[in-house]
């Protein structure tokens, strides 16, 4: 068993700090495999004991011996003469988004969408992009009042309120929102969650959860815009039952 499947194997029994350098390895392979120790504590914001105890789980003496291996595992499986391309890669990925999703689920959110006084859509780097995108495209019902608020900017809720958040790995930026809404120093207003990482750090904030599939780290640097597409293809089957929600 190479470290790809070693670590795919092992997600179940992370700590949330193994998971979260699980998920920036998902996200980053080519960092983690040859960027020093030191960069990819600064880089991901981890502590080097953090990343030794990560490889020492899976059975390696330290990081630095886990990160030789997975280099070469992971130019192994590059170099595989089966290895997908990248329209199989995303092709596969936006079927399995479709076949996953319910469409029951989403017709409730649309009708959520419809009688919540407004709805905000919210997302940080890559994942603002389909937030806006969404937002885009709930301008044409007039039955939607929908924005893309700023992120760091202050935004006061009610109670009627409908908040979407995209956020692939742990949504770090969103922990001083969702502290406002713990301590009441701002009004919760109904709040849901679309992921890509199914234990996600703020999950138990969200009203409700959408858990979407991506591409694992066998997959290499198309991880990053694999979030995207499944987040993109989430917008796509939402929207295209607006005229049956109505």
């Amino acid at each position: 068993m190479n470290t790809i499947e070693l670590m795919d194997g092992s997600v179940s029994s992370f700590s949330k700090t193994d998971r979260a350098i699980y998920e920036a390895i998902r996200k980053f392979p080519d960092m983690f495999a040859t960027s020093s120790v030191t960069e990819i504590a600064n880089g991901g914001g981890f502590s080097k004991p953090a990343l030794t105890r990560f490889a020492q789980r899976l059975g390696f003496g330290g990081f630095v011996e886990f990160q030789y291996q997975f280099s070469q595992d992971l130019e192994e499986r590059r170099q595989r003469s089966d290895a997908p391309t990248s329209a199989e890669v995303y092709g596969g990925l936006l079927k399995l988004v479709e076949e996953r999703l319910d469409r029951n689920q989403l017709l409730t959110l649309l009708e959520r969408m419809r009688a919540s006084r407004h709805v905000y859509l919210m997302g940080y780097n890559l994942s603002r992009i389909p937030a806006e995108e969404l937002n885009i495209a709930l301008q044409f019902d007039p039955s939607i009042h929908a924005s893309y608020p700023q992120v760091d900017v202050s935004q006061r809720f009610a109670e009627d309120d409908l908040l979407i958040i995209y956020s692939a790995v742990s949504g770090g930026s969103f922990n001083g929102l969702m502290h406002e809404f713990k301590i009441g120093r701002n009004t919760k207003p109904y709040a849901v969650l679309v992921t890509t990482n199914s234990k996600h750090p703020l999950r138990r904030n969200f009203d409700e959860v959408f858990v979407l599939p991506t591409a694992n780290v066998a997959t290499s640097n198309r991880t990053v815009l694999a979030d995207t597409f499944a987040f993109l293809m989430f917008n796509d089957l939402l929207t295209k039952l607006l005229p049956a929600a109505g």
